[in-house]
């Protein structure tokens, strides 16, 4: 690529004054007394209004689950076989104590690979480590592709802004991989150089680009015996080009043997968004993601969010960990959204109320009074809570319990105006498994159940409850077969 001359001259006359988990099976809680329990009190008001906003009542077909589990086997770990020794160019000392500007006066990917090609690269790599104004995240001189050579991998140097990995191969100097600069024009920097996933090639975690408002991507690239490979499943399941890591202002990743398989997890903490992406997606949480290495790609095995303000996220939350098949975490959740008097209620008045709070804390409007709590919320989302107690236990065969918890339900909910369509639907799965005591059949029935109410699932999650919060389907209402 073509650069200016005087940015080159520039950098290096600068450079030449100057001279870095196997799935756990899990014990359910019993939870008989906690379930008898009369509830804290709950909050009264007048306010009684029942959110409109409603999905299309559409007969959704019993989905196939996938288990949302670790799927890493040891046995499928590929160890990657050493190169032979790769065979470089026979170079000759560079002959001047400082790099000559004449040296890269035209293109610069040429002039760098001629150098390379010509003279021992460690002048090179020793000035673009060495100069203060460079930081060391942009460069790096070490055996990246495990063939007993060192590869140079540099970016925003003698004026470059894209980022190169040159290495020798086929018995000269070629660029394996590129990147061009973010919008800022600022190159991929180095997060770390790493053998996180103990195949014997270190992977390459790169820093790849900003967005304005401080978000920032991730990309993590291994040497597969032929390039440099991107190593991460789709971000978005359903886009296979969305390679990549994306985390808010305030995110960040790091890596850690969370299941002491002596192989490091790669963990995402997205952060809060900061200005009015903040406000849009209000109310908003840290979202932590998994990625397990497979043998193949680190994939994503697991998300968990921190703790819940409102009611609807501990519903949510346990939601997520059923998926999961983290059992008694999911016990902890809905007992929490059940009885917890700390948990906050939510409709879509209480949202604008936020954002109102989040305009006049920056005085562009007074600050509002909060919005009281709606009276129909916590008996609605209580009585859900109730019912996925009484799955939990039939799908951990714990029939006794969730007949108690069954009992429970209807006894609290049942003449509940706003609990009782939520009994309805566990008495429609009840009465169905109760028959063959066959999960699919209790599941496809409050799945029916649900596609004629579909009322029913606005109050667990829709979209006035934010960015992060699940849309509910009737297939939600029972993900076992």
């Amino acid at each position: 690529m073509k650069r200016i001359l005087m940015s080159l001259l520039g950098g290096i006359l600068l450079l030449t004054a100057c001279g870095q988990t196997s799935s756990t099976q899990i014990t359910p809680i019993p939870i008989v007394d906690k379930i008898t329990a009369t509830p804290s009190p709950i909050p009264t008001n007048t306010n009684t209004s029942v959110p409109t906003e409603t999905p299309t009542a559409t007969v959704t077909p019993l989905p196939t689950i996938s288990a949302f589990t670790p799927t890493f086997d040891a046995s499928t770990i590929v160890t990657i076989t050493p190169a032979p020794k790769a065979e470089c160019p026979r170079t000759v000392p560079y002959p001047k104590s400082t790099l000559d500007p004449n040296d890269f006066k035209g293109n610069i990917e040429d002039d760098l690979l001629g150098f390379l090609n010509t003279y021992d690269p460690q002048p090179l790599v020793n000035a673009a480590q060495n100069a203060w104004w460079h930081p060391k995240e942009y460069v790096a001189f070490q055996d990246l592709s495990n063939d007993g050579m060192p590869e140079l991998a540099m970016g925003s140097f003698i004026g470059i802004h894209n980022f190169y990995i040159f290495s020798c191969k086929n018995g000269k100097y070629e660029i394996l991989l590129e990147f061009p600069p973010d919008a800022y024009s600022s190159p991929a920097t180095f997060f770390s150089i790493k053998d996180n996933n103990r195949n014997g090639i270190p992977e390459l975690t790169l820093l790849t680009g900003f967005m304005s408002q401080g978000g920032h991507f991730y990309e993590v690239y291994e040497w597969d015996g032929e390039k440099f490979a991107n190593i991460l499943s789709p971000f978005y399941p359903n886009d296979s080009d969305s390679r990549y890591l994306w985390v808010e202002a305030t995110g960040k990743i790091h890596y850690e043997d969370v299941d002491n398989d002596f192989r490091n997890e790669l963990i995402l903490d997205s952060g809060v968004p900061v200005w009015e992406t903040y406000y849009s997606g209000l109310p908003l949480r840290n979202k932590r993601i998994y990625y397990k290495w497979n043998g193949q790609n680190y994939a994503q095995y697991k998300i968990e969010f921190s703790q819940p303000e409102f009611r609807f996220q501990a519903i949510q939350d346990g939601d997520l960990a059923f998926y999961q098949r983290e059992y008694d975490k999911a016990l902890s959740l809905y007992q929490e959204a059940i009885f917890s008097d700390k948990l906050k209620g939510y409709s879509p008045e209480i949202r604008g109320n936020l954002r109102a709070q989040w305009d006049a804390k920056y005085g562009t409007t007074p600050t509002p009074t909060p919005y009281p709590i709606a009276l129909d919320e916590y008996p609605k989302l209580a009585a859900y809570a109730y019912y996925r107690i009484m799955v939990l236990h039939l799908v951990q065969n714990h029939e006794s319990d969730a007949t108690t918890v069954y009992s429970t339900l209807q006894k609290k909910f049942g003449s509940d105006q706003y609990g009782r369509p939520y009994v309805e639907m566990a008495t429609a799965f009840w009465d169905a498994y109760q028959s063959m005591h066959k999960m699919y059949d209790g599941c496809a029935a409050a799945i029916q159940y649900t596609a004629e109410h579909p009322e029913i699932l606005t109050p667990l999650g829709s979209d006035y409850h934010g960015w992060q919060s699940h849309i509910y389907m009737p297939a939600d209402m029972c993900p076992f077969r």
